[in-house]
């Protein structure tokens, strides 16, 4: 891959006085089982959240916890991480073991990963404030589409909460139930791979499922601290 890291430094606007936690970043440990960029992905993404979560206090002060919390995992999910790690050609200059330097799929699974660790790594190269300035440069948030999502329902909330997290998406059991002769829904949504799942009811199928996204996204964004 391409060592030339002067072209990188400019795509992402910073320049490393310590090349080594540059080259840590950008190595992953199918190439170096020692030396490689996990401990720092681990920070960079403690960083990443936390600017993150800090701007979206600042700017959107009429939304509640679980929107913020969704808009978050939207903002920081791996396939978003990884789309801007290509656009700044991360892919160029990562250190892989050659089963993912020559299977294009992988390489993008861990793209977003690397641009944690270079977050963490200018973190440690610098401080925080320069860390926050460039996190906030890369991931350029567009807030007038986020802010479009305050008009979706429930359902297709938690379907862009899973689909961030690159889950599958959401399978609804909706059954009926005769009470003292009013019809009534009651329709169940679970996320197996979270271990939780939401139930709702209502006069019709449509507000029943309503219902349960909005109680799986409720408990989703709870435990998503």
């Amino acid at each position: 891959m391409n060592n030339n890291l002067v072209n990188l430094e400019e795509s992402i606007g910073y320049k490393f006085n310590n090349n080594s936690l540059l080259s840590e970043a950008l190595t992953h440990k199918s190439f170096d089982n020692n030396f490689n960029n996990e401990r720092l992905e681990f920070l960079g993404d403690a960083v990443i959240s936390l600017v993150v979560s800090e701007l979206l206090i600042s700017k959107e002060k009429t939304l509640d916890e679980g929107k913020l919390s969704i808009f978050r995992s939207k903002i920081v999910s791996r396939s978003a991480l990884s789309k801007i790690g290509l656009k700044v050609d991360l892919d160029q200059h990562l250190k892989a073991g050659p089963a993912l330097e020559n299977n294009q799929n992988l390489t993008e699974i861990i793209v977003g990963n690397t641009l944690e660790a270079i977050i963490g790594a200018i973190f440690l190269d610098s401080d925080f404030e320069m860390a926050k300035k460039i996190t906030l440069s890369i991931l350029n948030i567009d807030f007038s589409s986020l802010m479009s999502n305050e008009q979706k329902d429930s359902k297709t909330l938690l379907q862009e909460f899973l689909q961030a997290s690159n889950e599958a998406l959401p399978n609804y059991v909706t059954t009926e139930s005769d009470r003292n002769g009013s019809l009534t829904f009651i329709s169940e949504v679970r996320l197996p791979n979270f271990n939780i799942s939401g139930r709702g009811e209502g006069k019709s199928k449509k507000i029943a499922e309503q219902h349960a996204a909005a109680e799986a996204l409720n408990i989703l964004t709870k435990n998503d601290k």
